[in-house]
């Protein structure tokens, strides 16, 4: 599960506490973490590791972020703003491709535009230089990072967004399908520079489509609420919909077809592009959707206590609010930016925790109007590609759970915490044959050994955190809009030297939380090793299925080339008779007819007897 923290004030943001840790200095290499921090200590990792701040960071000169001023200028591009002229990040070859960053697609959301939904930019006549990444949101860095980051700031003034764009001639002639890409960071931090650069011209550009990277306000600038209708809810929903209207009007001056856009995201980028899909506001935007690792089917999706939340927040900044929402909002705007930051930690077993983040999307009367359910009933037809990695409760292992602990205390909290998070509503008779069917149907309980418990609990908080909504989403849009093709599938490659380069923290490796969005953009997301072979050739599968949806909304493509991309298997949709058929993605890849094994599908439809989350 993922729960968020806000910031402590400015004079002690160094400070991100986890239940009874205290603070702790970080060590210059994630190598030694074992020598220099306790067990418990070393949970505080996992945090950095569902954030994707200090791993992606730890090298970014070393990966696909390319800073240097001496390539070549790309061509030089008129938008509705003004003319721009980036970098040309690939040169050399028969393709070349243009990189623009920085555009801004909104005017600054700062002073009076501060909690205002996002508008127009001025216009500017000279040439405006987009060869670099805008200013990232307002977010805490880690203390360890803070070097790292210094050649991307912060700033309130980030509503910007990157197009990467081949230079020859498209085949047809409405242009280059486009690729849009919503990041994650739990709707508090990141920025489109984790994701990189170069890497997605070399992974997906090449392959005949434009990408669109797009930032957005975090936390509590970009989701802040009243509680009336004195001022917007969502809005970092909006800046994202403000985006798809600039990238609509601008994207066929990139050599891109406006009338064949897909967006995707990824964690709580997936659940907002899941979200921008239904909503009546941003629905008719794009065309194609790819939600991976979250959707709004997730229980994170929604926040429960928004207006809770920004209240205890404003008094943490020394700001009360006597209800009236108009003076409350011009105290916030005077405010300074920074105190608005917000970091993100991880707990798994603390029982009176909800799971959800610090602040983030919420039901509204105009961006989310009804319940999700609804609004997917109604939303237009849109073909889906919708998975994650194979064990994602693996970035949610707690360090605390380890060989120290005798096995019955890893039994008995398993036991006692993971039927009433999954199902608090059913009896204990029934908990205990739940408890069963989730770990192992064929195995008595008395007899797993620790390494099978640990094991156990990281598939359920795995199952909890993603897999279940995964699943759901599945079931939602299949019953929903029968008529949606919808590609399911399961990311199962790992390299086991992305354990080794975090220090080896988990104790075993798959593909986790990140793994599937590292091997579409072509960057380390987590941890920072030298590709093999393997991992090459994992991105060019992962990458030809991607831009094929991208395409044609068939991730089997159409050519023989990109039909022979899975080595003779056929990528087959989900069907209401089979809505757990999904592709296991390996170098080995396969259809299978079972989601993990059947636990998701299980609960997914054990809850929805139980109305657990009847809104979702």
């Amino acid at each position: 599960m993922v729960l968020v923290r806000s910031s402590v004030d400015s004079g002690d943001r160094r400070q991100i506490q986890l239940a009874n840790i205290r603070e702790v200095s970080f060590p210059q290499s994630l190598r030694q973490v074992k020598a220099h921090f306790s067990a418990g200590i070393r949970a505080i990792l996992v945090v950095m590791l569902i954030s994707g701040a200090w791993l992606a960071m730890e090298s970014i000169s070393k990966r696909s972020v390319e800073m240097s001023d001496e390539y070549p200028p790309s061509r030089r591009v008129n938008t509705t703003y003004g003319p721009i002229e980036g970098r040309r990040l690939i040169y050399k070859g028969d393709r070349h491709v243009d990189a623009f960053q920085g555009i801004p697609y909104a005017a600054p959301p700062v002073g009076d535009l501060r909690f205002a939904l996002p508008q127009a930019h001025e216009k500017w006549t000279s040439v405006r230089e987009t060869k670099k990444f805008g200013n990232r949101g307002i977010q805490i860095d880690q203390e360890a990072n803070k070097s790292k980051y210094e050649q991307f700031p912060q700033g309130e003034d980030n509503l910007s967004l990157n197009v990467f764009t081949p230079v020859w001639e498209p085949s047809s002639k409405n242009g280059f399908p486009v690729l849009v890409f919503i990041h994650g960071g739990g709707f508090v931090i990141d920025s489109a520079v984790k994701y990189g650069d170069l890497s997605i011209c070399k992974g997906l550009v090449m392959k005949d489509v434009v990408v669109v990277t797009v930032q957005y306000r975090l936390g509590f600038l970009g989701f802040w609420t009243t509680g009336d209708e004195e001022f917007p809810d969502n809005l970092a929903l909006h800046d994202m919909t403000f985006a798809l209207k600039w990238i609509r009007d601008n994207i066929a001056a990139f050599n891109g077809d406006a009338e064949n856009i897909t967006l995707m995201g990824q964690s709580a980028g997936g659940v907002s592009v899941d979200l921008l899909s239904i909503s009546p506001v941003s629905r008719d935007l794009f065309h194609k959707v790819i939600p991976m690792g979250g959707s709004a089917s997730n229980a994170f999706a929604i926040h429960n206590t928004p207006l809770s939340s920004c209240r205890t927040r404003a008094k943490k900044m020394g700001v009360f609010d006597d209800g009236d929402s108009k003076e409350l909002i011009e105290k916030l705007r005077k405010v300074p930016a920074e105190k608005f930051a917000a970091a993100m930690v991880v707990s798994l077993f603390e029982k009176t925790e909800d799971e959800q983040c610090l602040i983030g999307p919420k039901y509204d009367h105009v961006f989310l109007p009804k319940p999700i359910k609804q609004l997917r009933k109604e939303a237009p037809v849109k073909p889906r590609l919708v998975g994650c990695s194979r064990s994602e409760g693996l970035m949610l292992y707690t360090p605390n759970i380890n060989k120290e602990h005798p096995v019955h205390q890893i039994r008995e909290d398993l036991k006692s915490t993971i039927p009433e998070k999954f199902f608090p509503t059913t009896a204990k008779h029934h908990q205990k044959e739940i408890m069963k069917r989730l770990i192992d149907p064929s195995k008595d309980l008395k007899n797993l050994t620790k390494d099978e418990w640990i094991r156990a609990i990281i598939e359920i908080r795995g199952d909890n955190f993603i897999h279940i909504g995964i699943q759901k989403n599945v079931l939602d849009v299949l019953e929903a809009t029968p008529d949606a093709p919808i590609y399911f599938y399961s990311f199962e490659y790992s390299n086991p030297k992305a354990n080794e380069a975090i220090g080896g923290i988990f104790p075993f490796y798959d593909a986790t939380h990140c793994t599937d969005i590292s091997y579409v953009v072509g960057s380390h997301i987590v941890g920072q090793f030298e590709w093999n072979d393997d991992d090459l050739k994992m991105i060019d599968v992962t990458t030809r299925l991607w831009t094929n949806f991208a395409k044609y909304g068939d991730p089997n493509g159409r050519t023989e080339k990109e039909r022979n991309v899975l080595n003779g298997v056929q990528w087959l949709p989900a069907t209401a008779e089979n809505p757990q058929l999904n592709l296991a993605l390996s170098l080995t890849p396969r259809m299978d007819t079972q989601y993990k094994k059947g636990r998701p599908h299980y609960v997914a439809q054990l809850r929805q007897k139980t109305m657990i989350t009847p809104f979702i």
